[in-house]
């Protein structure tokens, strides 16, 4: 599975924009977006998370990232459309009006459409009736429960458009049984597509001292965003100690390998579950005391590890935050790296010339051109 293109009209600093993830017709395995602050990128990055959760047949308020400072990239967009190859096929996701879709004629037969019109509307209403409501007003807790029954009620009503989809019915009955059973987890069903989003401000390590050994299940699902709580390394690398000892043990080598300067992944001190990092002078620390380019590298390094597969689309917006330049080349060959190993496609924004030259004559998009 990759991204092919998006299609946006009105969105932001994009007009009637066509950006293009393929190269002489065929889907690049990792691309990145380039362009001045403001230039759309984190724009582009939030649309193609969002429609991408089109593809849960299930797809609820729950679903739905809200942020309390702004508003769903969706409600400010007029229209977007986000064509995906899979199995030979392409399944175009739409946002907006179907009049608008851009239908690819050379495959026409093996095009399939999801339309979503109407989601807009209710993604405001949510917004407007129970996300920025005031948090200080009498009752608030019970009016706002109500208020959120009776949206998510109109929500799971809205009206849903499909064309050809039937061509598609082996990966659809593959999602839905993925969501009915809770024992698929996300790492061991290569089949199952999804898209896995890491934001500009959350690559951080909490000091999350646990007491007893904390259970890691990732449960499928369409779409995921990074959370530093939910997907806590510290967790996850307790967890794998005790539970996968040899997966543990390759993705402790390649960590040490392709992650860290001057220092290594030593062991888990199981007694007080502590991850134990180790210096190049025998000095020990933990996960706490990475500078915040390591933790990026880390946490970045380790969820692709463990979650990549052909079927997988990673988003990393911003890559360069926080990494000196000697760190921003190491990113860089780390995702390649992962890209080869793994099979999954990679779209990263930067604005750093350094992450620039490493895509060369190809894989660059860049997003000022655009706007001029």
């Amino acid at each position: 599975m990759k991204l092919l293109r998006l299609y946006i009209h009105n969105c932001g600093v994009f007009q009637h924009t066509l950006i293009d993830f393929t190269h002489n017709n065929a889907p690049q395995d990792i691309l990145c977006l380039a362009g001045v602050n403001g230039s759309g990128k984190t724009t582009v990055m939030e649309l193609i998370f969002n429609i991408f959760n089109f593809m849960n047949p299930n797809l609820s308020v729950q679903n739905i990232f809200f942020d309390r400072l702004k508003t769903n990239i969706l409600t400010r967009t007029d229209f977007a459309q986000l064509d995906i190859s899979v199995d030979g096929k392409i399944l175009s996701l739409v946002l907006g009006d179907a009049s608008d879709i851009q239908a690819d004629t050379q495959h026409s037969e093996h095009q399939a459409f999801i339309i979503e019109n109407e989601i807009r509307t209710m993604i405001s209403l949510f917004e407007n009736n129970v996300v920025k409501t005031p948090k200080d007003e009498e009752d608030s807790n019970i009016v706002t429960k109500l208020k959120g029954v009776r949206e998510a009620e109109r929500f799971s009503d809205r009206h849903v458009e499909k064309r050809n989809t039937d061509i598609f019915n082996p990966l659809s009955d593959r999602i839905s049984k993925a969501f009915s059973d809770e024992n698929i987890v996300q790492n061991e069903n290569d089949t199952l597509p999804f898209i896995y989003f890491f934001n500009a401000h959350d690559r951080e390590i909490q000091d999350i001292r646990y007491t007893s050994i904390p259970k890691e299940k990732q449960q499928y699902q369409v779409a995921n965003r990074y959370s530093p709580k939910r997907d806590d390394i510290k967790k996850t690398l307790v967890y794998y100690d005790y539970a996968y000892q040899d997966k543990f043990k390759e993705l402790k080598d390649w960590i040490n390998e392709h992650v860290f300067i001057g220092k290594s992944l030593d062991k888990i001190n199981r007694p007080d579950f502590q991850v134990v990092i180790r210096t190049t002078d025998g000095r020990k620390h933990g996960l706490e005391l990475l500078s915040s380019g390591e933790e990026s590298l880390l946490i970045i390094a380790t969820q692709l590890y463990l979650r990549a597969s052909e079927n997988a689309v990673f988003l990393v917006d911003e890559v360069d935050q926080s990494l000196h330049p000697e760190f921003q080349e190491r990113m860089m060959r780390l995702l390649a790296q992962l890209q080869k190993d793994k099979g999954c496609q990679i779209i990263v924004s930067s604005h750093s010339e350094i992450v620039w030259n490493s895509f060369k004559d190809k894989g660059l998009i860049d997003l000022t051109e655009m706007m001029l």
